[in-house]
């Protein structure tokens, strides 16, 4: 459980999407946008990490593409906003 004292001592959440932030139908729960704007107001950063590509990701959270990290391709891509900041290829 987090009480409201600890709040101020996270920087980030990061969470996967199937399985967690998807429903079993991939559908986002209409709540999370309200939620990733609440994390945005108490400067906590966001990541959404998948295996997924990372269009398949944006298109799941396009409301709030620029306010979060994108950790696609099982780690090898990372972006923030317009900013790559990790390509591995393979």
């Amino acid at each position: 459980m987090i009480y409201q004292n600890d709040i101020e001592n996270i920087k980030l959440i990061a969470s996967d999407l199937d399985g967690t932030l998807l429903n079993s139908k991939s559908e986002v729960n209409d709540r999370f946008f309200h939620i990733i704007n609440k994390l945005k107001e108490k400067n906590i950063l966001f990541v959404a990490a998948s295996g997924r590509q990372y269009y398949s990701i944006v298109e799941k959270l396009d409301q709030v593409k620029d306010d979060i990290f994108v950790i696609a391709e099982n780690g090898g891509y990372v972006r923030y906003r317009d900013e790559e900041m990790l390509i591995q290829g393979i």
